[in-house]
């Protein structure tokens, strides 16, 4: 009969495997957005004033992978005027499709006009950044047209500055007078607009959302250096948790929208505008009716850039302004097949690549087991 000992140490092993067990199914769970609200926060929720600034479980030091190459510093001096030049990219699909719309972008008096279509984007990445091959490589590495179409516009942001803007949305009001006579464009060096201050929409869970179809910079802003950092080390993350490649990742709505889109944009706005030593929260910018400047950011109300919408007073002239018309044209909502397709094939590829290697080294090791 077994001693009280033995059954003491029985029933501790025991407990110490279950506890093992279960830890280790809780974690590998893939669920990459655990770290959001599960209920919507009010504009006067104490936690809503505090902007979240990245993914809580995220290594901070994926963040900052980039940088390990070629540390960035800021300008010591930003010009005194903006880059007078508007990008846009597109499928050819959408370049046709939204024509008239780009005529508007392309008839802005003063400014050139750049479209780049897919190999364009890739030789702009390659020699705008080829002193940082951590970018390039990723950039290469990716396949999937909606986060690359968004990694784009920052790193021209970052490379080039001057006004970026969907394909899909039309040019209402001279780029020159989206700053406030009073302010000068040389006290504002990057400019961003409210997309959303509501609190009905549960696709967005911050009470207020910066959009990221059209923005203007002067070349180096912080902000996109670390919008770069952040989706480099955020997709990074992601690929890890979902125990693919960079080059199988695909996203859905929600994720897109956090990893590269409007949820990321809007944290890091707030990050370096915290760094700048601006004292900006949730209620700082909720229900703002006029162009505002927080440190070298301006801030545009709703109207700016989202007057379009049918929430957060778009549409009311009380709230500013339309400078850009946003049609909303949605092409990345639809499953993108031929990405989805491209990621199957590498997947596949790469199990038979693993499948030879394992084959080659088990008739290596049947060779060396006769030699002996």
């Amino acid at each position: 009969m077994p001693s009280k000992g033995h059954i003491t140490r029985y029933w501790a092993a025991t407990i110490i495997v279950i506890c093992i067990l279960y830890w280790s199914l809780h974690t590998s769970r893939v669920d990459v957005w655990s770290h959001l609200p599960t209920s919507k926060t009010s504009h006067s929720n104490v936690e809503a004033s505090r902007p979240r600034i990245g993914m809580d479980e995220a290594d901070e030091s994926q963040h900052l992978a980039v940088a390990l190459e070629s540390a960035f510093v800021p300008p010591k001096e930003y010009p005194s005027r903006f880059p007078r030049i508007v990008w846009q990219t597109a499928s050819e699909q959408g370049r046709e499709q939204y024509a008239d719309k780009a005529e508007t972008w392309k008839k802005v008096q003063g400014f050139q006009y750049n479209f780049l279509n897919d190999d364009e984007a890739t030789e702009f990445v390659h020699d705008s950044f080829a002193s940082r091959q951590a970018i390039v490589n990723f950039w290469d590495e990716l396949s999937v047209p909606v986060i690359k179409a968004d990694l784009l516009r920052y790193l021209i942001m970052l490379a080039a500055g001057g006004v970026y803007s969907d394909i899909d949305t039309s040019m209402l009001v001279h780029p020159d007078r989206w700053i406030p006579i009073d302010l000068g464009a040389s006290t504002v060096n990057a400019i961003v607009g409210i997309e959303y201050d509501d609190h009905t929409y549960p696709m967005f869970v911050r009470p207020i959302g910066l959009c990221q179809w059209t923005l203007m910079s002067k070349p180096g802003h912080p902000i996109f250096e670390l919008a770069v950092q952040r989706v480099i080390g955020t997709l990074q993350y992601i690929a890890r948790r979902k125990r693919v490649t960079l080059a199988e990742l695909t996203l859905d709505k929600m994720e897109v929208l956090e990893a590269t889109g409007p949820g990321m944009i809007t944290d890091v706005v707030m990050h370096v505008l915290q760094e700048q030593g601006q004292n900006v929260t949730w209620e700082t910018l909720h229900e703002q009716k006029q162009p505002k400047l927080f440190g070298d950011v301006l801030i545009l109300p709703i109207n700016g850039f989202a007057g379009s919408q049918k929430h957060s007073h778009a549409g009311d002239p009380a709230y500013g302004e339309k400078y850009v018309q946003h049609h909303f044209g949605r092409s990345w909502y639809a499953p993108d097949r031929a990405a989805t397709e491209e990621a199957e094939r590498k997947a596949a590829a790469e199990k038979e690549k693993a499948k030879e290697q394992e084959k080659e080294k088990e008739k290596e090791k049947k060779e060396g087991e006769k030699g002996s």
